[in-house]
């Protein structure tokens, strides 16, 4: 081994001594020249922003991530209003034989809490069936009667049920465990629910989104169903958004108003806020008007990593790549894409994808100046190297045409420059009738060349294949992906190319391929 590395130092310093042609120097030098000034161009473009099309491709990832939120979005929306509807199908058909049977209508229920109680107990299995298989973080149902319509503000408070989770998760339990938010505790005890820590027993249809427009027909005006805006569970410190569906007979009469509810949690759960190279990315469902995108009024994703607050509107100024939200918080950058939602209000919903500026400010910023970092340092080698050239090819020629007015002896190799020697050789008097010969290889390393050649020649078609990936500069563990095939074949092919080229290793094979391409014999290898 220590032999062969002797014999490969040998073969290096003749590689180096050889003499290099005038023109292969310029070539290189005026390479290095053009090297620097495209550094220079490139260092340009860095301080005018137009490297790489950064801002494009921030919105290629903005778009992409709202594309994502927005078909999530719509596809939830859809999924939630189809079982809301199914079930205030149901609940009417539970109510409409209810009422057959006891041949009443609804508003004899009035003061008779049995009878009450006994609905509630109809409707139940609708409402935990719903809220088992869809996973809102609650269902509920109003209905157009109370307990007692002698109280003070009786003319606001309704019977029904309100089931919600009491974890909201999206782990997809089996049986979600729930609580009992509005309804009898009579339901409670007969379902093993627990009580919420804020339960009531009837709905305050004041604070209950659109019950006094489901409930009246002229104020209805044929709406099936509409998601309420943001609004605070009454009692508890959370928002939520109402799917409101109203409950209609046969006949046409307005039994009350059912649907599903969707809250912080819930949004929290299932739009995570999304790293990026640029930030989080914030998803939000909300109305925009007038240029001001109504956070208030929507539903927030997972804020991790921001400092978006949901308590506070953000304007809108559309730019060419992207858009700008800003509030006396702060400033965002973003893009928004309209969405169909039916509300109570002719609003119009959009689901936006929120990057904070500061943070992508600061990544891009910190990107470019590891680019002008390494721009500058580029230019800095490629100076160094052009001016060494440049003293490399010029003073050689000085000090050789030197020798020539002098009429001195030029020793072998001492200019490095082919055409320079040739002259001198040619007018100095003891070299006129010199034959120049080309120095060739030790016999000893010829036949190591030679064995090593004809060892390529009987590889398989395979093994050559990879073999061909070492000679363009591959290494072992990048063989399986570029070749498709896995790294034990890989490594059965390794041991059959080692023996038959006469290797013991993949260092030692890469020394020969080394050796073959500084000696300008690289395509004896070639089939």
């Amino acid at each position: 081994m220590i032999k062969k590395i002797k014999e490969l130092g040998q073969i290096i310093y003749l590689a180096r001594k050889k003499n290099i042609p005038m023109r292969k120097k310029l070539m290189l030098y005026l390479c290095t020249m053009v090297m620097a000034g495209l550094g220079i161009v490139c260092l340009l473009l860095v301080l005018t922003r137009n490297l790489f099309g950064t801002h494009k491709q921030i919105q290629d990832v903005l778009q992409m991530q709202l594309d994502s939120s927005t078909a999530q979005m719509q596809e939830d929306l859809e999924q939630y209003t189809g079982y809301g509807l199914s079930l205030s199908g149901q609940i009417s058909q539970n109510i409409d034989n209810q009422l057959k049977n006891n041949a009443k209508k609804l508003t004899d229920y009035n003061d008779d809490q049995e009878a009450l109680i006994e609905l509630q107990r109809q409707i139940y299995p609708e409402l935990n069936t719903t809220i088992q298989i869809c996973r809102p973080s609650g269902v509920y149902a109003v209905l157009d009667a109370t307990v007692n319509t002698k109280i003070s503000g009786s003319e606001k408070s309704r019977s029904g049920l309100y089931l919600r989770l009491k974890n909201v998760t999206n782990t997809g339990n089996l049986m979600a465990e729930t609580i009992l938010f509005r309804g009898s505790p009579d339901i409670a005890r007969e379902k093993e629910l627990e009580l919420h820590n804020r339960w009531n027993l009837e709905f305050n249809t004041g604070v209950m989104p659109g019950y006094h427009t489901l409930v009246d027909e002229k104020k209805r005006k044929g709406m099936s169903y509409f998601w309420s805006e943001k609004t605070s569970l009454t009692g508890t410190w959370e928002d939520v958004m109402f799917l409101c569906v109203p409950i209609i007979g046969n006949s046409g009469d307005i039994y009350g108003q059912c649907g599903v509810e969707l809250n912080s949690m819930y949004f929290n759960q299932n739009y995570t806020a999304v790293d990026s190279k640029y930030g989080s990315m914030v998803t939000i469902l909300a109305p925009v008007s007038d240029q001001i995108l109504e956070v208030q009024k929507g539903m927030t994703g997972s804020t991790d990593g921001t400092w978006l607050q949901s308590v506070e509107d953000l304007k809108i100024n559309h730019k060419k790549y992207y858009n700008e939200y800003f509030s006396g918080q702060g400033e965002f950058i973003g893009l928004q894409k309209e969405i169909q939602i039916p509300g109570e209000k002719e609003d119009r919903w959009v689901v936006v994808v929120l990057l904070p500026k500061d943070k992508w400010q600061a990544s891009v910023w910190r990107n470019r100046n590891y680019m002008m970092l390494a721009g500058i340092g580029f230019l800095v080698v490629m100076f160094f190297l052009a001016n060494h050239l440049s003293q490399r090819f010029v003073k050689p020629i000085l000090r050789g045409f030197s020798d020539i007015v002098g009429n001195k002896e030029l020793l072998r190799n001492e200019s490095g420059i082919e055409e320079l020697e040739e002259l001198l050789r040619f007018t100095g008097e003891q070299k006129k009738n010199e034959k120049i010969h080309t120095q060739s290889l030790p016999p000893n390393i010829e036949e190591l060349f030679t064995r090593f050649a004809l060892g390529v020649c009987t590889l398989t078609k395979t093994e050559y294949i990879i073999f061909h990936y070492y000679m363009e500069g591959y290494e072992i563990a990048q063989i399986p992906e570029i070749a498709f095939i896995s790294m034990s074949t890989v490594k059965k092919h390794n041991r059959n190319i080692y023996e038959k080229l006469k290797v013991s290793s993949y260092n030692e094979l890469m020394l020969y391929l080394d050796l073959f391409e500084r000696c300008g014999r690289i395509s004896e290898l070639e089939r």
